[in-house]
């Protein structure tokens, strides 16, 4: 029996896009009778085929996507427009001058996204609501390997998707001694279910396929004996499944990790290099073009603040203070001086809110971050970006005895080079971090950024910024 899949679901999604397109080139050339039938064949064909690849590079064909109704209108203008504009360059093209009529291209334009959206939010809204209702993307799941962790699982994924997951778990098979299987029916102090009914051994698992269906087995063993999962996966090359290996991201990150070739066999990547080849370029490119520009328009600004400080207090009206920056390199950082002049600080201990050695003009450039704005000279230099994790002192304290370095994965940063702004400060870190916790959730933050980067992300932040991130205090 074919089973429904989510890519079965996209594909008749896409089939249904087709046949909605199709019908919108038939009512458009009956009634206006403006092509001929392979003209607009032609035609059409280069228009869905525009569609469905924009579509499926924005990777809006996802079933999460289809019950949501401003998302499925976005997509099909998001979609619409572009092929629209690659159909009117054809038919400009196909056309001799003379014989063309705007009006009634658009006309057919809006035939068409009217026909799509009529497909999208009536025909497979409705077919959505029959897939929920029968719960035919429900997958029966069982685990193998040690009870402990297979039972942690489950919570996990309980606690995750609650009622709306896609995945019943229907049994559960340990390798453990047959003597103290658990037989009862014992339930999860975190969910406040009963685990799945336990059994013993791999036979035991492929004597139950045999009878019931299984979609998926996921093993739940620990890595310290990658030999016996080969061979527990071996084993299950009898029975058609899925099989899932569950990793421990504690001991083991793959957040970059896929497969690659290496002296003609297969290896695991598990770190891709930020902003390399054409992504790198494009960053270069930005930094250099903000920054340039940046300074340009504050500057009757920095010369204001300049002014202020000499006036204020005895001192440079900038200060070089080093900052650790990509690949662990340590750099100095540009500053407008905001405090009276101390020798013996060496930034290591941050500085807090009410340190009486801050000046008057001094906090308000740190309020509004123009104390910053000199690190724009560090972007032209190739220290820093524009956007980008923030650069901290060396061995910099966010608790006694605690350093940065100390906190797992923090050094993923210095993968970047280090921005005058960023998305963990727009969303709501900005000033000194004084607890783990606080640097624990500027690092998710900053990981999130390096991972999930692009051209729109960054200007995403720098606009956030300028309209609302440059002052106020910190949200954590």
């Amino acid at each position: 029996m074919t089973r429904w899949t989510h890519g079965l679901i996209n594909r008749l999604v896409i089939v249904c896009d087709i046949i909605m397109a199709l019908l919108a080139a038939v009512v458009a050339h009956l009634h206006w009778n403006f092509l001929s039938w392979s003209q607009i064949g032609i035609l059409w064909i280069i228009g869905i085929f525009s569609f469905v690849q924009i579509l499926q590079f924005g990777r809006a064909y996802r079933v999460e996507h289809y019950s949501r109704v401003r998302r499925q209108v976005g997509h099909v203008i998001f979609g619409g427009i572009p092929a629209g504009v690659v159909v009117g360059v054809c038919y400009y093209a196909m056309i001799p001058p003379g014989y063309t009529n705007l009006k009634v291209l658009v006309g057919w334009g809006v035939t068409t996204i009217i026909a799509l959206l009529f497909g999208r939010l009536v025909l497979v809204r409705l077919g959505m609501i029959q897939v929920k209702r029968h719960a035919v993307l429900r997958r029966n799941v069982v685990v193998l390997g040690e009870r402990t962790r297979a039972r942690d699982l489950v919570d996990r994924y309980e606690q995750e998707e609650g009622a709306g997951g896609l995945l019943s778990f229907v049994g559960l098979f340990t390798d453990e001694p047959q003597s103290t299987l658990d037989t009862g029916h014992p339930v999860s102090p975190v969910t406040g279910k009963p685990y799945p009914r336990e059994q013993h051994g791999v036979a035991a698992l492929l004597d139950y396929a045999r009878n019931a269906q299984v979609d998926m087995v996921v093993i739940t063993k620990s890595w310290t004996d990658p030999a016996a999962i080969s061979a527990l996966v071996g084993e299950l090359h009898q029975i058609a499944t899925d099989v899932v290996v569950e990793l421990d991201p504690h001991s083991f990150s793959l957040n970059y990790a896929h497969l690659t070739m290496l002296a003609g066999e297969p290896a695991l990547q598990v770190q891709q290099q930020p902003f390399k080849g054409s992504l790198g370029l494009l960053k270069a490119v930005e930094d250099y073009v903000v920054a340039s520009i940046g300074l340009i328009l504050t500057s009757p600004i920095l010369l204001a603040a300049a002014i202020a400080i000499k006036l204020e207090s005895p001192g440079p009206v900038l200060f070089k203070q080093p900052r650790v920056g990509r690949n662990n390199k340590v750099f100095d950082v540009f500053k407008l001086r905001t405090m009276t002049v101390d020798p013996n600080d060496d930034g290591s201990a941050g500085t807090r809110r009410d340190s009486p050695r801050i000046t008057r003009i001094g906090r308000f450039l740190r309020s509004t971050s123009i104390d910053e704005l000199p690190q724009l000279l560090n972007v032209l230099k190739g220290d820093m970006s524009v956007v980008g994790p923030r650069p901290h002192v060396p061995n910099m304290l966010v608790s006694p005895n605690v350093v940065y370095e100390a906190i797992q994965h923090y050094v993923s940063r210095y993968r970047v080079k280090p921005g005058i702004t960023g998305w963990a400060q727009i969303n709501g870190s900005r000033g000194p971090v004084l607890s783990v916790e606080k640097a624990e959730r500027r690092l998710a933050l900053d990981l999130y950024y390096i991972e999930n980067w692009s051209i729109w992300l960054d200007f995403r932040i720098m606009v956030l910024t300028v309209t609302k991130g440059m002052a106020g205090p910190s949200v954590f």
